[in-house]
């Protein structure tokens, strides 16, 4: 009865998680995210039109990215997925890396980017963007960019509001996405 019960569950729980394809990667749904994230990146003193082409490209290129990944939901399955090597890419630092290429590639000149950093080195580890204004070093007042919370469905805040992780701004991690 025990391994009929271990069947059901795991059985139960793959088919829970679901592939996630966005059909595009941008709808009108997006605008109020991209209007709202360009006020939040306005506030840190940016430029207004460069903050709204960097909420616009970070709405699109997550959505894209999940889409090159196959991501599935919930993430920490996709994550799964890659760590058996079912999947080649999609972990939280494969969305930054990729994304920071494509932000990299627009040349922004009224904001840094910095990799922050949650639980380094432990189970848990997470790593998103902090977009910050140019020559800042007020990294809890930055902005998270987030593509791998919510599978491609971007999620941002400040770095002090968030209430799931606690980031810290990681060294290393600014030199690889220079």
């Amino acid at each position: 009865m025990r391994i009929l019960i271990a069947i059901f569950t795991i059985i139960f729980a793959l088919n829970s998680c679901s592939s996630i394809k966005y059909s595009s990667t941008y709808s009108i749904k997006d605008n109020y995210k991209i209007e709202k994230l360009t006020n939040m990146l306005t506030e840190l003193g940016g430029d207004k039109n460069e903050a709204k082409e960097l909420a616009t490209l970070a709405v699109t290129h997550s959505k894209k990215l999940a889409n090159d990944y196959n991501l599935v939901s919930p993430p920490q399955y996709h994550n799964f997925l890659v760590n058996s090597g079912q999947r080649e890419r999609g972990l939280c630092f494969h969305f930054v890396e990729d994304l920071m290429k494509e932000i990299n590639s627009r040349g922004f000149k009224s904001f840094d980017f910095k990799w922050g950093r949650a639980n380094p080195d432990k189970l848990d580890e997470h790593n998103v963007i902090v977009v910050v204004k140019k020559g800042s070093s007020d990294f809890n007042n930055g902005v998270i960019l987030d593509a791998w919370r919510n599978s491609g469905n971007l999620y941002f805040i400040k770095v002090k509001d968030d209430p799931k992780y606690r980031f810290k701004e990681w060294l290393e991690g600014n030199k690889r996405i220079k």
